[in-house]
């Protein structure tokens, strides 16, 4: 399944959903945290992005990625 990040009505990543979580750290919309004992917390979005599958963006958007 191909999922995508939305932040103001733009794609800023597009792939799987490992690709689009890493892509999204680095531009900083997500944040990862850690528990004391090294497990991993479900990752922060920013309050501005969207990450969804890509099936479910309006058609004006997935005409503008094709």
């Amino acid at each position: 399944m191909t999922w995508v990040i939305v932040r103001d009505g733009r794609i800023l990543c597009r792939g799987s959903r490992e690709s689009c979580l890493c892509a999204g750290e680095r531009v900083g919309v997500i944040a990862r945290a850690f528990h004391a004992d090294g497990t991993e917390l479900a990752p922060r979005l920013d309050r501005t992005a969207l990450l969804l599958p890509e099936r479910m963006l309006p058609a004006r958007l997935r005409r503008r990625v094709a």
